[in-house]
């Protein structure tokens, strides 16, 4: 405390030194060049002065130590979804061709009499007394023209369905059915069986894998060797009964197609999203304030890809609909790619991470019962669709999709943080309370140093101070703060939940460091101006894991944060105005200027500084002159010493001691002075030597000043 009773005092000598340049001048006269009176409050800012109620003072300072905020605590990772799909995923239509050959037909092959006579008594009922007739008909070429649908196809796989069915009252035997290519190059074989009886009024039927085969869009299929058996007896005759060839594909996967395509999916996939494994956080939910999806395609498929993507999770605050993208993709050029990449906000959404809780919303038990925590559903669908023209896929065609979430930073955040740990330093601030002090040494009566931390986090946490370190750098000196045992612990209470719409309100936890259960002394007494810190912050410290089903419970969360609420820690210093000093170096710096306005100029002299000085220290001093760049040129010092103020049996001081210390100044010294803009003062106060067992602490009272005046007795040189 008296150490800052001594910085005070070099601080007034300093700003008396300014001088008043309308003072006007006669030979050999006493001149005034500085005046001032200085108070204790013209030393430091009035709002670090306290008077106590017997007048004596106390200095109290305030300064940010750190801050924390939530984003250090809260970090919500990239997640990624990533799917790819080619055209094996892919299928043409159904089709099904069919041929008649009716009984009319059939009548007209019969030779004799039995065929006119059949054709003669359609619609009757006819008596065949010839007994069984077996009869060959002629083969058919059925055209099968596939042009609507493809060009070609080089198959995969596929199936052909060939379909014979007997709507006559005859047996049909031994038909030889072929299904080829047209006559072209490349006009293979496709199918080729045989089948024995087919009978009356029935169907028979046999399906072919088709694989590796090349179809082309002109068919043609090969009926031979059809045997008709007649039966003897009564027959009712229809001539438009007919026996049916139906060839149906189905299942065609290419390989190769240059086809109509219908509309169908490339991609329909649902996914559950975790946030990985390495999350140090549960979450429930979040409002984000920033963020974003990043979406990109490839597609190698002439054609457009038509996407939708849904993050089921994410909802709009105000329509309440899932976050949905629809977009387009143009067809790829021939042998290339089609690209599309965009980003999409997701700022002021809310992102529930409940899984497949989105299937039944809501804070009830039953709601809540299949929600999960980190974790978002998304569902893709990449589509083409019909458009009545001809595109050229090819198995080798892919789609790939990629969706990020990237880069969330919550405005709001339920959950439970974990035993999440966060770092505050290495780091340093500037600490200007001793500025002004160069050197020297105090010894302070007492110290109180408090850390306040206000905790906007709901979360409770654990402080652990590793270093606070105090630097002079005039003398680079370190002290570190040293604490008794555990006392470098801080305790810190978490901040009450007010809905997911407000505010948090702060909770403040303190630690005070005294001169009991610290260094704190000898750290303030060090006259620091940089303080160094490093410092580790864990959440919920010493508390175990919540079950489920208190991390998902939206109106009393275990921890919760809001943006604008973060921890803010500050330390707050009282130093009572009571102490000893030896030493202590205080400086100033102040215009200086000996031209006379008239013109005339001062040969020599003498200065005479003049000191009352209203503080219980004693001082030396010496003054250095400056020119304009700051270069010292000359200097006057004394090692007499300014006497301290009339102490009273009570402590305080009773009357000012006025000390008068003569400088001569010859012409030629006179000559360099004049060339100073500045003087730098520089003033030592003690009040006796620290290490002296008989030594007194001296409060500061607020009614002390230290009056200085500097005055000249100039030869001048008048100009004509």
């Amino acid at each position: 405390m008296k150490n800052l009773t001594c910085l005070l005092l070099v601080f007034l000598f300093a700003a008396s030194c300014v001088k008043d340049r309308k003072t006007t001048w006669d030979t050999e006269m006493l001149a005034p060049i500085v005046k001032s009176k200085l108070m204790v409050s013209d030393l430091l800012k009035s709002d670090y002065i306290i008077t106590n109620p017997d007048s004596s003072l106390k200095l109290v300072y305030s300064s940010d130590l750190f801050s924390v905020n939530t984003d250090s605590f809260v970090e919500i990772p990239d997640s990624t979804f990533e799917v790819g799909a080619s055209l094996q995923t892919l299928e043409l239509p159904s089709d099904t061709i069919e041929y008649r050959i009716t009984m009319g037909e059939i009548a007209q092959s019969v030779g004799g009499f039995l065929g006119p006579f059949i054709l003669a008594n359609h619609g009757g009922t006819i008596n065949n007394v010839f007994g069984e007739t077996e009869t060959q008909v002629d083969g058919r070429i059925i055209d099968i023209s596939m042009s609507d649908l493809f060009d070609e196809l080089i198959l995969d796989s596929g199936i052909a369905e060939i379909v014979l069915i007997n709507e006559t009252p005859f047996e049909i035997k031994n038909v030889n059915f072929e299904l080829s290519n047209k006559p072209q190059p490349g006009g293979a074989q496709l199918i080729d069986h045989f089948f024995t009886l087919i009978p009356a009024e029935a169907q028979t039927s046999e399906s072919f894998i088709l694989t590796d085969d090349t179809v082309k869009s002109e068919l043609e299929a090969f009926l031979d060797q059809i045997t008709v058996a007649i039966p003897g007896g009564s027959i009712e005759v229809d001539t438009n009964e007919a026996i049916v060839a139906q060839v149906i594909v189905r299942n065609l996967k290419p390989r190769q197609a240059t086809a109509i395509w219908p509309d169908q999916n490339v991609i329909d996939e649902t996914r559950v999203i975790p946030f990985g494994n390495n999350v140090d956080v549960d979450f429930k939910d979040a409002s984000i304030r920033e963020g974003e999806i990043y979406f990109q395609i490839h597609s190698s498929l002439e054609d457009s890809i038509y996407l939708t993507y849904e993050v089921s999770n994410v909802v709009h605050p105000i329509t309440g609909l899932s976050f949905k993208i629809d977009t387009i993709l143009p067809p790829a050029p021939p042998n290339g790619l089609s690209t599309l990449s965009k980003t999409y906000p997701l700022n002021g959404y809310h992102f529930d991470f409940n899984g497949n809780g989105y299937l039944t919303p809501g804070d009830d038990a039953f709601a809540l019962s299949d929600d999960t925590i980190n974790t978002y559903v998304t569902h893709l669908t990449a589509k083409i669709q019909y458009t009545g023209l001809k595109k050229t896929l090819s198995i080798d065609d892919t789609v790939f999709v990629q969706a990020q979430v990237k880069d969330l930073k919550p405005a709001f955040a339920r959950g439970y943080l974990r035993n999440k740990k966060v770092n505050a330093g290495p780091s340093s601030i500037n600490f200007n309370l001793f500025n002004k002090i160069k050197s020297g040494e105090i010894n302070l009566e007492d110290v109180n140093f408090e850390i306040e931390i206000d905790n906007g986090i709901g979360a409770s946490a654990e402080a652990r101070f590793t270093r606070i370190s105090g630097i002079n750098n005039n003398n680079s000196n370190r002290v570190d703060l040293s604490f008794n045992s555990g006392n470098e612990l801080m305790q810190i209470n978490a901040a009450s939940y007010n809905g997911e719409n407000n505010r948090t309100t702060h909770s403040h936890s303190t630690k005070l460091l005294t001169t009991t259960n610290s260094n704190i002394d000898a750290f303030v007494e060090n006259f620091p101006n940089i303080l160094e810190y490093d410092l580790e912050v864990e959440l919920n410290y010493g508390e175990s894991q919540p079950a489920i089903s208190e991390i998902l419970d939206p109106d009393n969360p275990p921890n919760f944060i809001h943006y604008e609420d973060d921890i803010r820690a500050s330390f707050n210093m009282e130093i009572p105005l009571s102490l000893i000093a030896d030493t202590l170096v205080l400086v100033d710096t102040l215009d200086f200027n000996l031209t006379n306005e008239t013109g005339n100029e001062v040969e020599s002299g003498k200065f005479k500084l003049l000191v009352d000085n209203g503080f219980p220290l004693d001082a030396i001093t010496s003054i250095y002159f400056l020119d304009d760049t700051e270069l010292i040129v000359d200097s006057l010092w004394s090692n007499k010493t300014i006497a301290r103020g009339q102490v009273n049996g009570t402590g305080q001081v009773s009357s000012s001691t006025r000390t008068v210390i003569n400088f001569e100044i010859p012409k030629e010294k006179m000559d360099v002075i004049k060339l100073a803009t500045k003087i730098y003062v520089v003033a030592g106060f003690h009040t006796f030597d620290l290490l002296n067992p008989s030594q007194e602490f001296y409060k500061i009272y607020n009614h002390y000043s230290f009056d200085v005046k500097l005055v000249g007795d100039f030869t001048y040189q008048f100009s004509n």
